[in-house]
């Protein structure tokens, strides 16, 4: 499966490459501008972006890098 390429939140100019079938949950920040990525191995990833981008961003994943 193709991955995705999301910026951290922490550090934007640092990014990280997820796999959609790498995830085991998705949830939204209280701002609902970030999300936490919660993988299957236990990595955890703030990522920029609303739950609808990042699953538009697995849906598309060759469209995802730099988004913000």
């Amino acid at each position: 499966m193709p991955k995705a390429t999301f910026q951290l939140k922490e550090d934007d100019t640092q990014t990280v490459s997820i796999s959609q079938d790498e995830v085991q949950e998705m949830i939204p920040d209280a701002d609902f501008r970030f999300s936490l990525i919660m993988l299957k191995d236990g990595r955890k990833y703030f990522v920029c972006g609303t739950l609808a981008e990042l699953e538009q961003q697995f849906s598309s994943p060759a469209e995802s890098s730099g988004n913000r």
